[in-house]
């Protein structure tokens, strides 16, 4: 068998704005031009604007049978393109407002183009074998190439393969109440692209014109210009390794289920765009380029998964319930080369005045980073703990008498230690009621918010229960510390066990009752089937 799809898709767009002149009076009734937002000179914008996109998809497969041996081979080819390319113009002082062309604009008239594109391409083949149904194996291969990396960087190679056992097919096997043993194991590769195309160049912003003096005519005779992101050029896939073993088992024909399973899965190369080292010569902040993708990280993933079933029916009733729990531990293994410890964007507060969260080797993704709060000085303030000190650049590990950076430590895992979920359906003849329930245990929240309800912070409104939480001097075991509407750049505001805060949660996400009408009534009217619901 032979399959082969495709998917085509173009557009033309052209927008064109204009801006015209507000005119108004004044107390005398003399017109005069206003700017209300559009300026006082007129102008055009007229951007051409054309995409393509096309995929194709072929492949093709074998099937064959050979006693007791079952098997099948798929060999195929994917590729996708996308094509963009726009001209535009622009320009002011419009001979006339009636027809808003760029003929018609007289100055600061500037045109521009650009082009952008991506591909890729890939090849891959799978083979399924299993015997009576017994022993199982499935093997796969794929190799993608993408135009989002330089030339020797852009193939990639993903290979996978999953084996099991049915034990409960063996000719040895005799446990009436056991109806299903199945032992699996799988070990697969896959990888990302997820980057802006052309990543792996470096770009820069000019010319710009120097003041190392003039030409004859006035002009600069020097032109300079500086450096936006210094690109990776060696920049490859980033790539997931994912292994498991597990058992499944099913009791009592069936109507007890159980599986456990333990997985692992090491990421690697993660693309991700960072602040580069000081010593690049890179201003991000000064020159707002843009921040150069990196492959940052590797990162250690692994934990188990248990889930438990029932599913019975007596005479008008069915029962079908699912619990399930799983635990995942995160690691950062190491960080990429050229790449410091990662910390967080700015956070919604415009106050905050530091990063909370950090990403470096032996902790967690983001984990959250600050100060340990020890209780209040005279002022009322955070007295933080001075746990770290340095000698010539090295971390001691033992006080220095005075709290810095260094003194900044794990204060919190936004990782839960396990999840859970419960899932219940229950049947009584036409009836039917569905309920599913979900929580967290053990991941830690940074409540930022706690910043704009104690410090008074912008655009918020201090808590009433700031004011009796807070300390005074007669209150000084109070839960926070005093309350100071100026106070983005003091000590309390730094990320701290203050802000870190249990986001345990057990809820209720669903929760429906229906009723289905009986089918030879609705056949009357020719329904197939009518359910009414309230959740």
């Amino acid at each position: 068998n032979i399959y082969a799809e495709g998917a085509m898709r173009t557009s033309n767009e052209k927008k064109t704005t204009s801006k015209i002149p507000v005119y108004s009076y004044d107390i005398d009734g003399n017109p005069y031009l206003r700017d209300s937002g559009y300026g006082t000179v007129s102008n055009v914008y007229d951007n051409r604007f054309r995409q393509n996109y096309y995929a194709v998809n072929v492949y093709t497969d074998y099937t064959r049978n050979f006693g007791l041996h079952n098997g099948k081979i798929m060999v195929g080819l994917n590729y996708e393109r996308y094509d963009q390319d726009n001209l535009w113009g622009r320009g002011d002082k419009l001979t006339t407002t009636d027809k808003p062309f760029l003929s018609q604009a007289q100055e600061n008239m500037k045109t521009g183009d650009g082009y952008w594109n991506r591909a890729t391409a890939g090849y891959f083949a799978r083979l399924n074998y299993d015997y009576k149904e017994r022993y199982l194996v499935s093997a796969s291969i794929r190799s993608d190439k993408s135009s989002k990396f330089a030339k020797g960087n852009r193939v990639g190679y993903f290979p996978s393969v999953s084996v099991g056992w049915n034990i409960h097919e063996e000719n040895f096997f005799n446990i009436e109440w056991i109806s299903k043993m199945k032992i699996r194991a799988s070990y697969g590769e896959l990888g990302a692209n997820f980057i802006d195309s052309y990543s792996f160049l470096s770009t820069a912003y000019g010319p710009i014109p120097s003041v190392f003096g003039e030409n004859q005519i006035g002009q600069s005779s020097v032109m300079n210009g500086y450096v936006t992101k210094f690109a990776q050029e060696n920049l490859t896939w980033e790539k997931s390794i994912s292994k498991n073993v597990a058992l499944e088992m099913a009791f009592l024909n069936n109507k007890i289920s159980f599986t456990a399973e333990y997985f692992w899965k090491d990421n690697n190369d993660l693309l991700a765009p960072l602040l580069p080292l000081a010593s690049s010569g890179q201003t991000i902040m000064t020159n707002g380029g843009d921040l150069p993708v990196f492959n940052s990280a590797s990162v250690e993933n692994k934990g188990f998964e248990f889930t438990v079933g029932y599913r019975n029916n007596w005479k008008d009733w069915s029962l079908d319930v699912t619990a399930n729990i799983s635990a995942l531990r995160n690691k950062v293994k190491s960080l990429g080369e050229g790449v410091q410890p990662i910390k967080a964007e700015v956070m919604m507060s415009g106050s905050f005045n530091d990063r909370p969260t950090i990403t470096k080797p032996g902790l967690p993704i983001g984990t959250f980073w600050g100060y340990v709060v020890e209780g209040f000085d005279n002022d009322g303030n955070f007295i933080f703990q001075d746990n770290n000190g340095s000698v010539n650049g090295v971390l001691t590990g033992k006080p220095d008498g005075k709290i810095d950076e260094n003194d900044k430590t794990d204060i919190g895992n936004p990782h839960p230690d396990f999840t859970y979920g419960l899932n219940i359906n229950v049947g009584y003849k036409n009836w039917d009621l569905t309920a599913f329930f979900q929580g967290t245990q053990g991941n830690d929240i940074f409540a930022l918010m706690k910043y704009d309800w104690y410090f008074g912070g912008a655009n918020s409104a201090t808590l009433k229960d700031a004011f009796y939480n807070s300390w005074t001097p007669q209150n000084p075991n109070a839960e926070a510390p005093k309350l100071n509407s100026k106070n983005s750049s003091g000590i309390n505001s730094l990320p701290s066990t203050f802000y870190v805060e249990d986001g345990s949660y057990f809820r209720c996400k669903n929760l429906q009752i229906g009723y289905s009408f009986n089918k030879k009534l609705l056949q009357k009217f020719h329904i197939e089937s009518f359910r009414i619901y309230a959740g």
